[in-house]
């Protein structure tokens, strides 16, 4: 009786240490999947010919990134959200940026809304926080290790002209 009660007890508590108590979902940290430096090149009908360009990618957070893209044309940063979709990672823009380029707000909390404990997905952000037509400008394709994005400029110097940046990650 008493080795029955002390192999039940040992079981139970192998259950219970094995259980997890936290309630709290692990969602994966899409940024961590695209930091690094990019090596590329920038096009542009302003440009004469491509220029050899740079983009380095840091983490804000576990789905917002920093980019920094420079070449002998430009030098800028911006920030992006990103959205698994497949192979790729989707971006979008953030914040004051979203509502400057759609001219309306994301929802509160919009990139906690995915299901089965992942962040939003793509198709959650679009069928959620965008209208029909709202265009969008970049991706990560995860299986080539590349980044494109297609600057499209509303002010400045180069207020009305796209640039188009691709490269491919070097670390």
């Amino acid at each position: 009786m008493k080795i029955s009660t002390l192999v039940l007890g040992v079981a139970v508590a192998g259950v219970m240490a094995s259980c997890n108590m936290n309630d709290e979902l692990t969602r994966p940290n899409l940024s961590n999947q695209v930091i690094g430096i990019y090596e590329g090149t920038q096009s542009s009908p302003l440009l004469p010919s491509q220029v050899s360009a740079t983009a380095e990618i840091s983490m804000i957070n576990e789905y917002t990134v920093q980019i920094r893209c420079y070449s002998e044309a430009i030098d800028t940063t911006f920030s992006l959200e990103l959205y698994e979709n497949g192979s790729m990672m989707q971006v979008c823009s953030t914040d004051d940026d979203f509502k400057m380029r759609y001219g309306y707000n994301m929802s509160a909390n919009h990139h906690m809304m995915g299901n089965n404990g992942n962040w939003t997905s793509w198709a959650q952000h679009m069928s959620s926080q965008h209208k029909s037509g709202d265009e969008h400008y970049g991706y990560f394709d995860m299986a080539a290790g590349t980044f494109d994005y297609t600057f499209d400029f509303m002010t400045g110097p180069w207020s009305g002209n796209r640039l188009h940046f691709s490269g491919k990650r070097k670390n």
